[in-house]
């Protein structure tokens, strides 16, 4: 009589493996928990307006109550140092700036989550009349100051002023304020401002920290790092709506200014907040998958600039100072690879331990028989096909984590390099204009009270003067409505050879037209001069 030979326990095996692959995409599938409407606080670094935005959004579309969590956003002011509050436990999470490198220092461990404002918009803004032409000047000048402004601070440094020394006023985020003389300068944000300023039609002049080389982040978004350590689930919820928030207030941004005007301040203007929107979404970046991205090597750079003014002793990056656990999802990555691993285990121990059992079923009958071959060969396919299908998502999960990894890093550094190149443009093309602007007012004001003066010789002296007044300036002309003009040109190489008449030491000439009538009545005079600019 033939002993029946049962067939390995393959279901089983099979069904377990189904239920680890299930847990595994369960636990990739479910965000990080936050304990049901925990009850947290936000605080702002100044009064409501679109700088903001992003939070303001989470709580009104429901982002932060879909996290799970009941938040209570604080509108803050000049009396208001946000950073302080976070450490000091009296707000959950705040806006803070660069300067949590200092809180650092200072023994205050402070967490950022996200960098919001990729460049900081802190410049500081002085009226013409203080007669302040570069940063150097602002010595022993008053200064309507507002805390945290380290960006501001190095600056001064770098260009020699004493920013502690500076005399101070009481801040109250009105560039009326600066207008009517209550001090030389603001600190004030290029998002804001600078607009009230252009629609009052006041002259100013802006001084960026970009130009003297100081490049920080600008709003970040902060927590304690005993909020992290107790509550590191609610921590990733707060930061991942608070994203999503930004990213949909940049998308909409009309239907934020008509929310932050309805329910959070109307001291603003529509039209300066819609301002302040588009010069926000530059500050933030429009890649709403790419908001509150951080880079340690920005960060570095940023220490070694607060160690070289002297603002630190030690440029070495706090190892907390960065929230790197990206939303959770790294958690949750790694969850699934312990499941994989745990089920390959698994189904190689059921896998040994079946081939085992067929080779003593073999040596006890002496021979194979046909089916217990095709179920060892079933077996071995099984189990190949499920070490492919585990092992390639892994693979891919830790060759997309690496490029991640490194093409943010990559993409920063160009980012700052283009930046860093706009800004230097930008800067170039405001010191010429404001080189040019005086001359030109002052001639207009000329011609404005004597109109006949630059019908004589004499005023060709003037216009000279004007044409030296800057060394990009080719020509000076006035212009009358009957036709006359007069003009005043830098002489060059081209047009000592194109001309014969003008001398060699010449540098430069004056010429004028006639009142227009006919073709005729048209006179054009040289006077070539030896004057050497």
């Amino acid at each position: 009589m033939t002993k029946k030979i049962e067939p390995p326990p393959i279901a089983p095996i099979l069904a377990l493996l189904r239920r680890l692959i299930i847990g595994a995409c369960l636990a990739l599938s479910v965000s990080p928990p936050a304990t049901a409407l925990d009850s947290v606080s936000m605080q702002l670094k100044w009064k409501h307006q679109f700088q903001f935005a992003g939070y303001y959004q989470a709580l009104e579309q429901g982002f932060y109550r879909d996290a799970g969590l009941d938040v209570t956003i604080r509108e803050g002011g000049p009396g208001i140092d946000a950073a302080e509050a976070v450490a000091g436990g009296k707000a959950d999470y705040g806006v803070c700036t660069s300067s949590v490198l200092r809180d650092w220092a200072a023994g205050r461990q402070l967490i950022v989550l996200a960098a919001i404002f990729q460049r900081s918009p802190a410049v500081i803004l002085v009226a013409r009349r203080a007669d302040i032409s570069n940063v150097s000047e602002l010595r022993g000048r008053t200064l309507m100051d507002t805390p945290g402004s380290d960006e501001i601070a190095a600056m001064l440094k770098r260009e020699g002023v004493d920013y502690q020394a500076l005399k101070r006023v009481d801040h109250e985020g009105n560039p009326r304020d600066l207008l009517a003389g209550r001090a030389d300068a603001m600190i004030a944000y290029s998002t804001s401002e600078p607009f009230v300023l252009e629609q009052l039609g006041a002259a100013y002049r802006t001084f960026a920290p970009a130009a003297s080389g100081i490049d920080f982040y600008g709003d970040n978004l902060c927590t304690s790092e005993a909020e992290v350590k107790a509550h590191p689930d609610r921590v990733a919820a707060f930061r991942a709506a608070s994203v999503k928030g930004w990213a949909y207030a940049l998308a909409h941004k009309q239907a934020t200014v008509d929310l932050i005007l309805r329910s959070y301040s109307a001291k603003k203007s529509r039209e300066a907040l819609l301002f302040e929107a588009e010069q926000t979404e530059m500050l933030v970046g429009q890649d709403p998958d790419r908001i509150g991205e951080q880079d340690p090597a920005r960060w570095r750079s940023i220490a070694a600039t607060y160690r070289q003014l002297g603002l630190l002793t030690d440029d070495t990056l706090p190892a907390a100072l960065i929230w790197d656990r990206n939303d959770g999802s790294l958690r949750r990555w790694l969850i699934v690879l312990l499941l994989v691993t745990a089920g390959l285990a698994v189904a190689a121990l059921v896998a040994y331990r079946t081939r085992r059992t067929l080779r003593g079923a073999i040596a006890r009958l002496g021979a194979l028989p046909r089916f217990v071959k095709m179920r060892r060969l079933r077996l071995s396919l099984i189990m190949s096909l499920l070490f492919i299908g585990l092992s390639i998502p892994v693979l891919i999960f830790i060759l997309i984590y690496n490029y991640n990894k490194n093409s943010a890093g990559m993409v920063a550094i160009l980012n700052d390099a283009v930046a860093q190149t706009s800004q230097a443009g930008i800067e170039r093309t405001e010191s010429l204009i404001e080189g040019t602007e005086s001359p030109l007012r002052f001639l207009a004001e000329v011609a404005g009270a004597d109109p006949s003066y630059f019908r004589t010789e004499q005023s060709s002296d003037l216009l000279y003067r004007a044409l030296t007044s800057a060394g990009h300036i080719d020509a000076i002309y006035t212009s009358f409505e009957d036709g006359y003009h007069r003009v005043v040109t830098r002489i060059d190489e081209d047009r000592r050879r194109a001309d014969p008449r003008i001398p060699a030491a010449a540098n430069w000439h004056s010429s004028y037209i006639d009142a227009m009538g006919s073709p005729s009545q048209i006179l054009r005079h040289m006077a070539p001069s030896s004057r050497c600019l």
